[in-house]
């Protein structure tokens, strides 16, 4: 099993989903290609790494908040990109790989996200806040996903604060299931470990069923 953890933006819950289901797929490697915001190896890679139960893996990472192109270029770093493919195929099965931001951000003036999940042809999960907004974010991100050829595994619907009081996380859920060829999974909010762990078996089960 193979996947590539997608956003419809940043700080949508890429992390605490990817971290969920590194908590619950036994044997799992997660890793973080790209990384910006934060000193080496980063939060995200931290976080994904402790729930995997193995060391940070990170092939990049600049301390700017910004795309990886410009938080790269003000660095002063390269994107060697064929060797970044060579690292991340490297890996055995089963293996999550976390985006950055989201699927059109560019990793440097020649490539972008969606250009790294082209290469790698993994199923691509999008995690979605589940906010005002998100149908469109997560109709456009899908699209994109389905017209480069990639399979769309599922979108997971993260909870943000407030909106389990708003009936528009169920109208949300119930619009986009409608909408799309693929599950769309309700994701609680999680905090502690225990929390990101049975998040993380629910979900596997929803997105693979027969598994």
């Amino acid at each position: 099993m193979r996947l590539f953890i997608t956003g419809t933006d940043t700080e949508v819950g890429k992390t605490v989903v990817t971290a969920s289901l590194a908590a619950a797929i036994p044997g799992v490697t997660a890793i973080k290609p790209l990384a910006s915001g934060s000193a080496p190896p980063g939060e995200d890679a931290l976080l994904i790494s402790e729930a995997a139960g193995h060391p940070p893996l990170v092939r990049y990472c600049a301390p700017f908040p910004a795309s990886p192109d410009r938080a790269m270029h003000e660095a002063g770093m390269f994107l060697d990109w064929e060797g970044m493919l060579s690292w991340i195929r490297s890996f055995e099965t089963p293996l999550l790989v976390e985006g950055v931001g989201g699927f059109a951000v560019p990793l440097d003036r020649h490539h972008r996200v969606s250009d790294l999940a082209v290469a790698l042809t993994y199923p691509v999960l999008i995690v979605a806040a589940n906010r005002l907004g998100v149908i469109s974010h997560t109709l456009l991100t899908a699209e994109a996903i389905l017209s480069r050829g990639l399979t769309l595994a599922g979108v997971v619907l993260n909870s943000v604060p407030g909106g389990s009081q708003s009936p528009l996380s169920t109208w949300n859920l119930s619009d986009l299931r409608r909408e799309l060829p693929a599950p769309v999974i309700p994701f609680p909010l999680v905090a502690t470990a225990p929390e990101r762990q049975r998040a993380g078996e629910a979900l596997v089960t929803a997105l693979f069923p027969q598994a």
